[in-house]
């Protein structure tokens, strides 16, 4: 294939995806800072005057399951001292529920789509749209992976001089100054764009398929086991698992989930992807996986999540995922200026 027929096809790409492209990356590079967000979103819920040893879980689990029966539950942040934190999930609802760690008082009942975390996470997988809309981001995330391809192997030959900063910016002439700004920014971010195409094309597609399933209706049973208790054994048999999530039983029958991390896992591992598996009649644990010992299409999986949300990292990956969150905005703009520029050149 010829550069032109490589340079028509790149255009296409980033036109098509373009709009689309601007308000995925502008989603994207806030969302670099979500935890941030969420912090500042509860600030007034999260801490409390009660003692750092104090952590009455299972007076917490009993309250919220009398108050919301119908609800699924998950219990995201408990740790002595603070306020315990709980996702409640309807089909078509999201709840978070913040109790007092002492008293397992609610404090605050929360429509979790309304925050502004959540609002924006939603606009970048499905555009608020529904199930189209999440199509629709699948759609576009191949479209700007084609666009990124082309892209490499339209400017392959001028790759390393660009690292190099070898290529000439020319601001006396409009369509030069912006293919070269274009050229390298599109370069400087294009391992991590790739990463995140990839990453946020699979996120999309798991999206678009649950979206176009029907959802199933929750049937929790009331917990009969101390939760407490079964968190003290897992932490005794299991003393290099750290516990961050638990799911409370969504059907009669099934099992208390505990999510976390193993001591000796890698940062890219997602800590959804290592369960623990607690009888919830017997509070005996019944089976467990450890992601780093599962076949490594699975390994692969668990990656996902975490490379394309910066999940691993501080300030400074955070601030990365912005900058080239930004860049396919960027992209997206400049690309549309060189290729008008050359629409008139070529009427002309």
């Amino acid at each position: 294939m010829t550069n032109r027929s490589l340079l028509k096809y790149h255009s296409y790409f980033g036109l098509i995806a373009g709009l689309f492209l601007i308000v995925l990356g502008l989603t994207g590079a806030i969302l670099a800072f979500n935890e941030d967000l969420d912090d500042i979103t509860f600030k007034a819920y999260r801490t409390e005057d009660a003692s750092a040893t104090i952590l009455h879980l299972d007076k917490a689990i009993h309250t919220v399951q009398q108050q919301f029966p119908e609800w699924e539950t998950r219990v995201v942040h408990f740790q002595p001292g603070e306020s315990i934190l709980f996702n409640l999930r309807l089909p078509d609802a999201r709840r978070f529920i913040f109790v007092h760690p002492e008293t397992g008082n609610i404090i605050a009942n929360i429509d979790a789509n309304t925050t502004v975390s959540k609002w924006i996470l939603k606009l970048h997988y499905s555009f608020h749209a529904g199930p189209y809309g999440r199509v629709l981001v699948l759609i576009m995330g191949v479209l700007f992976f084609l666009s990124l391809i082309t892209g490499l192997i339209l400017y392959r030959k001028v790759l390393v001089k660009t690292l190099l900063f070898k290529v000439k910016i020319k601001r006396s002439h409009r369509r030069n100054f912006y293919s070269a700004l274009h050229r390298y920014v599109g370069v400087w971010a294009l391992l991590l764009n790739l990463v995140l195409v990839i990453t946020g094309t699979v996120l999309a597609y798991k999206v678009s398929k649950s979206g176009l399933q029907t959802p199933k209706i929750p049937d929790p049973p009331q917990l009969s086991i101390s939760v407490e208790g079964a968190l003290k054994q897992l932490a005794a048999s299991h003393p290099d698992f750290n516990a961050s999530y638990l799911r409370l039983p969504k059907t009669p029958g099934a099992t208390l989930t505990v999510n976390g991390t193993f001591n000796n896992d890698p940062f890219y591992y997602s800590k959804y992807f290592n369960k623990i598996s607690i009888d919830a009649n017997t509070g005996t644990i019944t089976a467990v996986t450890k992601v780093a010992e599962t076949p490594l299409l699975n390994r692969l999986d668990s990656m996902v999540s975490p490379l394309h949300f910066g999940q691993y990292g501080g300030l400074g990956i955070k601030l990365l995922y912005c900058f080239v969150g930004l860049s396919g905005p960027f992209l997206s703009v400049s690309g549309f200026i060189i290729w008008n520029a050359r629409r008139k050149k070529t009427k002309k």
